[in-house]
């Protein structure tokens, strides 16, 4: 599909534009744009949009198509090749029979210089005798040095694990005094009571059942007497009882320390 069709009377035309025939060949396309239309730039026929056609294929600017580059590219490459075959098969051939005869002239040079270098006694079996006699010499002294280096590593890592002894007592003794201190304040809580209250008191000290709460101004406003005791899940009766300064009445101020009984949440 690459070889360009004949130029038509209309040079905006795409060289690569087809016509799909009725016979299912490719023939020389329409003047306007139709749905059998193809572009056969390269590869199999491509179809082509009407909208493209009228854009690109029917119109000068199909010079800058990439279809249109490749295509052109593949049909310069096509007669550059055929020409490229046509030069190697002309060319002449070196005949077979003279590389044989050279090469059997090589070998006979080199059988006949072995011969006459091997009547010299550098080159001969006398002269190579000392060789094997220096090597197996000196590859004496190579077990013998190996041996005794093994018993020295062997000796030199057996006071390193009793120098790293002492440090293996040190850890141990740090985190053993670390995970006792918090279950026993988990199990010093009063029954029910939670994490988010009893981070807001502190214990009377010696009284029992006896805790102190801080009466704080929220975002709702200042805290009243009734909350709480609803947040705390206390009797506000046992407020009024471990806090005689109140009379049985729900007056408190921001800061006041308030005694309550134990958080049941």
């Amino acid at each position: 599909w690459s070889e360009a069709a004949a130029p038509g009377n209309q040079p905006s035309f795409c060289h690569f534009l087809r016509s799909v025939s009725a016979d299912g060949r490719l023939a020389e396309p329409g003047r306007s744009a139709v749905p059998t239309h193809r572009c056969a730039a390269f590869g199999d026929p491509l179809p082509l949009s009407l909208r493209q056609q009228e854009l690109v294929c029917l119109q000068r600017v199909h010079v800058s198509c990439p279809r249109y580059l490749r295509g052109t590219l593949l049909a310069s490459e096509a007669p550059a090749a055929t020409a490229g075959a046509q030069a190697i098969k002309e060319s002449p051939s070196f005949p077979a029979m003279t590389v044989a005869v050279a090469a059997v002239v090589v070998l006979a040079l080199l059988l006949l210089v072995s011969g006459v270098l091997g009547r010299f006694p550098f080159f001969g079996e006398t002269g190579s005798s000392p060789t094997p006699t220096f090597i197996a010499s000196n590859s004496s002294p190579t077990p013998t040095a190996s041996g005794q280096l093994t018993p020295q590593p062997s000796g030199a890592p057996s006071p390193s694990p009793s120098s790293v002894a002492p440090p293996s007592a040190t850890p141990t003794a740090a985190p053993s005094a670390t995970p006792t201190a918090t279950p026993t304040a988990v199990r010093s809580w009063p029954p029910g009571a939670t994490a988010s209250r009893m981070s807001l008191v502190v214990p009377c000290g010696t009284q029992a059942d006896c805790y102190i709460y801080t009466v704080r101004y929220t975002a709702r406003g200042p805290d009243r007497l009734a909350n709480i005791a609803n947040f705390f899940g206390v009797d506000i009766k046992k407020i009024w009882q471990l806090n005689p300064s109140l009379n049985g009445g729900t007056a408190i101020h921001t800061g006041q320390k308030l005694r309550i009984p134990s958080p049941t949440k």
